[in-house]
């Protein structure tokens, strides 16, 4: 049902809650974050209060300034980029008071010895303050949503625009605030302070790692992909205060507390990298909007500008990257799939490369491992390999692409459960990392590009294709309802009932990576499952084609397993898998019957949310592509 709130009434939401927000979050860090079990407090590594409450108020300062002075929209797009950042710090708040010392924040507890810790009041406020913070971006995103459909119907179709290659700079600057938020945030030689990257942090602290890239990456894209070179200002420096809110306190505390046995590591310092690009970006779209604004007035209409001006190397590459990217969606569509198709066959040389070698190298007297997730690593290359080649043809390559990014899970689920068990006994005494260890990291890094490279190929695919919206109902979003819901169980629930498996479920003890590439095999088989019937019937098929061989590759686990047990057997998983499996291919069959049907009635081909509802429209309602 459509919201009727009027425009304009979540703005004093969004204020409120940022300001509000902003105040205990600064305020937080000055009260006891952490308390032994004797009631003294615990403090920081070194004292960066100051530090910590500027950080925390600037965004909500700026975003009233901007209200003050009428910009409505850059100040809600603002305060929707700093909401998007705090979903992340809420969960690693969480860790914070589930157990400040695996927690790892130096710049708000420093343990001095063995002792437990319970939260202090301090912790409490900068909860309270960010979750403050993430309603009020909610309802900023909500309201900007709404101004921009009441603005849309007024506005001329010339006019100032966001540059085209302001895309391809951000979501450079947001990779490298990623790195920074995903790596360890310093290096200790303190035994109380032990530093993790997301690989081996605790669950809540992990959670909040990805959820902060999530949030990152979404904001910057999103702020690049407005057309209003005003709105995405203000969602690219909200996301730059954001990240230096993160970033910023690190940096600061493992240069400030050298003698407290912390030093700088590289990942924050490559997140101030990625907070200074994103200044920049949005200082030149913010340039090259005023100037096509003033050009539009002198001219009375929209004169395009000739080179980008600017000063010096800034404007050099904005023109550089507005050249790389061109002005149609259809050249940045080509471009992405190209990519994503090259990186997916590099994904794939590696991951082979990486079964075929050794990855760890070990002492004489030492007996060499051997990974029984071998050969899923060879099944996964074998598969992405000629599915990148396929892509990047001209004739197949849009049909494949949507298949290839469900596909490209594949990596994560062979290498999780081998990279946990080499990690794990890296660096012990005649134990050192070897060329199959990089390269199976090297793979998985690869896939993750590829994969955005494909999804953003298809939102620019999509920007150039007229969709209609039918209404989801009929047979074929039941099946596919119906494969999303199945497959909780076939990736939560383990695929063997016994020890010495590995992790087969999501819900099967120790949580860790290979957990992690579970997560995302469910939320990609989930998604495709529930976007399929909204896609036109080739890209239908190509999904859910895509989703049974993700399907296929989980229960190839059971055939790579050496033997079961006395007392093993399949377990839940397994069979909910191949229930999810049966399902999927009755939706694409369903799809496929709709094509058929629409091919013998000559009639063009439909959006399949619904195909035999589609097909039962009257002989003389059109049927629009």
């Amino acid at each position: 049902m459509r919201s009727r709130l009027p425009v304009g009434a979540l703005s004093p939401v969004a204020i409120g809650g940022t300001a509000l927000g902003a105040v205990l979050v600064a305020a937080g860090p000055r009260y006891p974050v952490a308390v032994a079990t004797d009631g003294a407090a615990v403090g920081p590594a070194y004292g960066v209060w100051p530090l910590l409450a500027v950080l925390a108020v600037v965004p909500a300062v700026v975003s009233v300034m901007l209200l003050l002075v009428r910009q409505r929209a850059p100040g809600l797009a603002l305060i929707a980029s700093v909401g998007a950042v705090s979903v992340g710090q809420l969960l690693l708040t969480v860790q914070l008071l589930l157990d400040p010392v695996r927690a790892a924040r130096a710049e708000l507890v420093a343990p001095a010895g063995v002792g437990e810790l319970r939260p202090g009041p301090g912790g409490w406020l900068l909860l309270a303050g960010q979750l403050l913070t993430v309603l009020g971006g909610l309802a900023a995103a909500r309201e900007a949503s709404a101004l921009r459909g009441e603005r849309s119907m007024d506005e001329p179709a010339i006019g100032p625009r966001t540059p085209p290659g302001a895309l391809l700079l951000g979501v450079g600057c947001a990779v490298l605030a990623d790195l920074g938020v995903l790596a360890a945030p310093y290096v200790s030689t303190n035994p109380w302070l032990v530093p993790r990257s997301v690989l081996d942090a605790p669950v809540w602290a992990a959670a909040g790692g990805f959820a902060l890239a999530i949030g990152i990456a979404l904001a910057v894209v999103l702020a690049c992909s407005t057309p209003d070179p005003r709105v995405s200002v203000g969602g690219l420096v909200g996301a730059a205060l954001g990240v230096l809110g993160v970033v910023a306190p690190r940096v600061t505390v493992a240069a400030l507390a050298g003698s407290g046995g912390l030093r700088v590591a590289l990942g924050p310092v490559l997140g101030v990298a990625g907070v200074l690009g994103l200044a920049l970006l949005a200082c030149w779209v913010g340039y090259r909007g005023r100037r096509a604004a003033g050009r539009t007035a002198l001219t009375g209409g929209y004169a395009p500008v000739d080179g980008v001006g600017g000063p010096g190397a800034l404007a050099r590459l904005g023109g550089a990257a507005d050249r790389l990217a061109g002005a149609p969606a259809t050249a940045l569509a080509v471009r992405c799939r190209l990519a994503g198709a090259g990186l997916t066959v590099l994904a794939g040389g590696c991951a082979v490369a990486a079964a075929l070698t050794e990855p760890l190298r070990l002492a004489a007297d030492l007996p060499h491992p051997q990974l029984v997730a071998r050969w899923m690593l060879i099944a996964a290359g074998v598969l992405l390999v000629p599915l990148g080649v396929l892509t990047a043809t001209r004739r197949l390559g849009p049909t494949v692409r949507p298949a290839l990014a469900v596909v490209l899970v594949v990596v994560p689920l062979a290498a999780g459960d081998p990279l946990a068990a080499l990690l794990a006994v890296l660096g012990l005494p005649g134990v050192s990392a070897g060329v199959g260890l990089g390269l199976m990291l090297l793979s998985v890094a690869l896939a993750g590009a590829a994969g955005l490279a494909v999804v953003l190929a298809g939102g620019f695919e999509r920007d150039e294709v007229e969709v209609t919206r039918t209404p989801y109902e009929g047979p074929l979003p039941a099946a596919a309802v119906a494969a999303a819901v199945l497959a909780v169980p076939a990736f939560w629930l383990p695929l063997l009932d016994g020890v010495g498996w590995g992790t087969t479920g999501v819900l099967q003890p120790p949580f860790g990576l290979p957990s992690w590439a579970l997560l995302a095999g469910f939320a990609v088989t989930a998604g495709a499952a529930l976007i399929g019937p909204r896609c036109r019937p080739a890209r239908a098929i190509a999904l859910f084609a895509g989703v049974v061989a993700v399907l296929l590759f989980r229960v190839l686990r059971l055939a790579v397993t050496p033997g079961l047990a006395v007392g093993d057997s399949v377990g839940e998983g397994a069979w909910a898998s191949g229930l999810c499996l049966v399902l999927v291919l009755v939706a694409g069959a369903l799809v496929l019957r709709g094509v058929m049907r629409g091919v013998l009635r000559g009639r063009p081909k439909a959006v399949p949310s619904s195909a035999p509802a589609a097909l039962a429209l009257p002989e003389r309602e059109e049927v629009p592509r």
